[in-house]
């Protein structure tokens, strides 16, 4: 809880790498919290964030030590995920709420045993899946759930990226981890699919591979058919090695009365009308000339990892001061870790996995 009296949470961000100094923006620009510290083993690169965003901010190279002398409400944890199980349950120790970066653990059991360790605490862990607060996947939710365009059927969605793990500006841990597109990458667009078509997976079927000039020690290339609980079928292709140094993101939504197409990573999508006569009018293969002519949905401006990660920071510190009950939790994050583990299974028999099978093998329950 905040002090009393008070709606302005001091948070203590552990990890200032790549995606911690975004969060020590974020912490520093809310208009109802404060960075009251900065934990990396890096003492210069947490410095570096200090000096730039939070002057104020204490500054530790143990996080043990920062519990103890840095006065704080809740803590953001942005490091490797080998750490996060020890992190977190040092955090709850002290009382403290916990918004983890994703994935929670590379490990199902400290998944599980931190979700029981929150519960038992009484206290909220919410995981980093911030690309659900980007404009373009609220809308897309917002289709999904109040069917202005009928109901939802299927839907394509292809990410091609040439990342260059040797970049300095990119955390450099994922270069020798297993199954690093699939665990840092597309976690995200598995949680999208699960978060904006509001339905969970029943069944999938998944490939991975690695390109012979990939950068990654492991596969980076990623294909999943997913069938989703309520019939809604879904083709994803992921990859961190491709051919071509432009980034190509499209994802393709279709409903009974048109299409909603994503055509960049965090912006530019439009909307389709679907005219059923066209089809019996003019040429078999419509070019843009003939076909519907898509209409841009009106989006509020984003900066990329920025913005997003503010709207999970508010709906954290709401959590934090009790006043609204968190959607992106551990036990929701669980679910597209369950995801992960049937694409790994599928990956290893070469069939169809059910997410029930998973779930019970697991956790011992298919509730």
């Amino acid at each position: 809880m905040c002090p009393t009296g008070s709606d302005h949470a001091r948070i203590l961000l552990a990890g200032a790498g790549v995606r911690g100094a975004k969060w020590a923006r974020v912490i520093a620009e809310a208009p109802d919290a404060t960075l009251a510290g900065i934990v990396d083993l890096d003492e210069a690169r947490a410095r570096r964030a200090r000096n730039e965003h939070a002057p104020d901010a204490s500054v530790e190279r143990d996080f043990a030590s920062a519990l103890t002398h840095i006065a704080a409400d809740a803590v953001v944890i942005a490091t490797p995920p080998d750490s996060h199980h020890s992190l977190v349950s040092q955090a709850f120790a002290r009382g403290l709420d916990v918004l983890c970066e994703k994935p929670l653990s590379d490990e199902m059991d400290e998944v599980l045993d931190l979700i029981a360790r929150a519960d038992e605490a009484g206290r909220h862990l919410l995981v980093g899946m911030n690309f659900r607060y980007l404009p373009t996947s609220q809308r897309i939710r917002h289709y999904a759930r109040s069917r202005e365009l009928g109901a939802l059927s299927y839907g394509h969605f292809t990410y091609h990226r040439q990342r260059d793990g040797n970049r300095h500006d990119l955390s450099d841990y994922v270069m020798t981890m297993a199954h690093p597109m699939l665990l840092e990458q597309s976690i995200h667009h598995f949680d999208l699919l699960r978060y904006c078509y509001d339905a969970e997976v029943e069944s999938l079927v998944c490939d991975t591979w690695r390109p012979s000039w990939s950068t990654y020690e492991d596969d980076c290339c990623v294909s999943v058919l997913f069938r989703f609980e309520n019939g809604v079928r879904a083709n994803y292709l992921g990859t961190w090695t491709a051919a071509w140094n432009r980034m190509d993101f499209r994802w393709r939504t279709e409903f009974e009365d048109g299409a909603l197409i994503q055509r960049e990573q965090f912006e530019d999508l439009v909307r389709v009308d679907f005219d059923r006569g066209l089809g019996l009018r003019g040429s078999n293969f419509k070019g843009d000339a003939e076909a519907e002519t898509p209409v841009a949905e009106a989006l509020a401006p984003c900066t990329a990892f920025i913005d997003d990660t503010r709207e999970l920071l508010a709906e954290f510190l709401s959590a934090v001061r009790g006043e609204a009950e968190p959607v992106t939790t551990a036990r929701d994050h669980l679910k597209t870790l369950l995801v992960v583990q049937a694409c790994i299974e599928s990956l290893q028999s070469g069939a169809w996995v059910r997410l029930r099978d998973v779930q019970e093998g697991l956790t011992g329950t298919g509730s």
